[in-house]
């Protein structure tokens, strides 16, 4: 009774360590302005961007550091998750050619 008791125990535990690094990569979206300037900060762990966009002058930056071709950057500078390219199967040409006329 006593090693099903441990066992038990040790799967809570194990489950609880594993579950940490998913509530540690919660994405952090911070947006702020200065003057004309809006700038926005963007980090879920694998992806680390800053957006600022001037009104006045139009200007616009952005920085990007590690991967983010999953995440699109709205005109606002808020993040939006991009959806995943898939291909689109296309039917092979039958080689029959086309007369000229």
């Amino acid at each position: 009774m006593r090693s099903s008791l441990k066992l038990a125990a040790a799967a809570v535990f194990a489950a609880a360590i594993m579950s940490a690094p998913a509530a540690m990569a919660d994405p952090y979206f911070h947006r702020y302005t200065d003057g004309s300037w809006l700038n926005a900060e963007y980090n879920d762990g694998t992806c680390h961007y800053y957006y600022s966009h001037d009104s006045s002058g139009g200007e616009t930056h952005v920085n990007r550091y590690g991967d983010c071709s999953h995440v699109a950057i709205g005109p606002n500078g808020e993040a939006m998750i991009a959806a995943p390219v898939v291909g689109v199967p296309v039917a092979p040409t039958t080689g029959v050619a086309i007369p000229e006329d």
